[in-house]
């Protein structure tokens, strides 16, 4: 029960469920601090934050749990996930284009068709460790997350979340792009992972109230 509770805590990366409608300023901040240390060697970099996506990706998240789970006290890793996707555009909440609800509709089967989201993770693990990375990243992160496989797998959202993650990873057109691609988003999940040559934490990115959001540099 301990290490349930401890990878659950992971999976939240420090964040209170909220139940408001109000959006956590902690979690704001930490969504601008992560994506931008995300997109800092992309072209996505040079685009303005406006504070739209913000709230894009929250009220998409709380669409997204609604529609999956029945509530919307969503966790900080779906927030981070889908305001990663409205920085890039969610216009009629889409999720890279597709409306949300058939989008978690290919979710869902996807996690059937791998039989549940343990079997999932470890076949995502495959299948990016198969993949050509010259940066050696895919192999790096194969060998960092599959060391507890609760992280992903123990948590019905964050399972949809990585099943999600996977999705969009394997629809970019070349093997590196969909290697990159899953790094990105999965970290959102896994709380640590290469990006490229850098190994980032964000497990405590936002930990203490109050306090700026707090990225590390992991080995």
């Amino acid at each position: 029960m301990r290490r349930v509770f401890s990878t659950l805590l992971l999976i939240l990366l420090g964040g209170a469920t909220p139940a408001a409608a109000q959006i956590p300023p902690e979690w704001q901040s930490a969504a601008q601090a992560v994506i931008g240390e995300l997109e800092r060697d992309t072209p996505q970099a040079a685009k303005p934050w406006t504070g739209a996506e913000l709230t894009q990706g929250w009220n998409l998240a709380r669409a997204w749990r609604r529609h999956n789970n029945g509530n919307i006290e969503i966790i900080l890793a779906e927030y981070l996930m889908f305001v990663a996707l409205c920085r890039i555009g969610c216009a009629g909440s889409t999720v890279e284009g597709q409306g949300y609800v058939a989008a978690a509709g290919e979710v869902k089967s996807l996690i059937a068709q791998n039989g549940g989201s343990y079997a999932l993770a470890a076949n995502a693990n495959t299948w990016l460790a198969g993949l050509p990375d010259p940066t050696g990243a895919a192999k790096k992160n194969v060998a960092l997350w599959q060391k507890d496989p609760d992280i992903a797998s123990a948590d019905f959202a964050t399972g949809n979340i990585y099943a999600l993650s996977w999705l969009l990873a394997r629809k970019r057109p070349t093997p590196e792009a969909q290697a990159d691609a899953f790094a990105r988003f999965a970290i959102l999940v896994q709380g640590k992972a290469w990006i490229g040559t850098r190994c980032l934490d964000i497990t405590k990115v936002a930990t203490v109230l109050g306090a700026p959001p707090r990225i590390e540099t992991c080995h």
